[in-house]
């Protein structure tokens, strides 16, 4: 029984595989097939415009292959160890999570240098207020504040500088850039310089203003984290601080009074 348990689940696991190593069979070669349709924009909804380049994309749908083909064979050992439902069904939530756990990985690495960005627009927004005040283009201010920082916002600024280095506007290569970083900080900065060239006011000023509101809104969300840190503190206190506590304090009493009645 165990046998044939499982020769199945190991067929269907191979079946599984090799269905998921189609996506990525012409991909190994030098041809380099891009993933095309659905497919693509599925990844893209994962790892976002900046980490979806076709090099990436082509990089974790081969890791999500190999882990599939890894949970296969743990799968195998789990039915031949146990042949009934719960086996079979840790099984193939092994071969699941392998699937999608490459996706996973990819999206939490790109809403953590979204969140990167968010925090440290705020600062980028003070050193450019500066460097405009003294006279400098915001080309210019850009530029400085790429070279003086390595983190993610200095490189959505290289990129698109680089842009406008080829001969592409200013007001297009801000919108790739909040393309490619849609957060709340980056929309209100585009937004700003691109109302700026639009009606001519002072860029020093529009900047003040929007490093002004960046700061608000930081300090907002950081108000609004610390009211909820209270309601998250129930939990551990009520399930794990109190029983502690009234072992501690109510436990020697209680056993005092069981020794005085006995």
């Amino acid at each position: 029984m165990r046998i044939v348990a499982s020769l199945l689940f190991g067929g269907a696991a191979a079946l599984l595989t090799t269905q998921a190593g189609r996506l990525t069979a012409l991909q190994s070669t030098k041809l380099r097939v891009p993933i095309a349709g659905r497919r693509r924009r599925s990844l893209l909804g994962a790892t976002g415009v900046v980490l979806g380049t076709e090099a990436e994309l082509q990089r974790l749908v081969t890791r999500r292959v190999l882990l599939v083909a890894l949970a296969s064979g743990v799968g195998v050992l789990m039915v031949w160890a146990r042949t009934d439902v719960v086996g079979l069904s840790l099984a193939l939530a092994t071969i699941l999570v392998a699937w999608q756990w490459p996706v996973w990985f990819a999206r939490r690495k790109e809403q953590d240098r979204r969140n990167a960005i968010e925090v440290e627009i705020v600062d980028a927004l003070g050193e450019m207020v500066m460097g405009v005040e003294a006279g400098l283009t915001l080309e210019a201010t850009m530029n400085i504040y790429a070279t003086r920082h390595r983190s993610p916002l200095a490189e959505e600024f290289r990129a698109a500088l680089d842009r406008v280095a080829l001969g592409v506007s200013r007001d297009l290569s801000l919108k790739e850039m909040l393309d490619r970083t849609p957060t709340p900080g980056m929309q209100l900065f585009v937004a700003a310089v691109r109302q700026n060239q639009r009606i001519g006011a002072p860029l020093a000023t529009v900047l003040r203003q929007q490093a002004s509101t960046a700061r608000r809104r930081r300090r907002q969300n950081i108000e609004e984290q610390s009211a909820k840190l209270a309601m998250k503190m129930v939990f551990p206190t009520v399930f794990c601080v109190l029983p502690a506590l009234m072992i501690a304090v109510v436990g020697p009493a209680l056993i005092r009074t069981l020794e005085s009645l006995s």
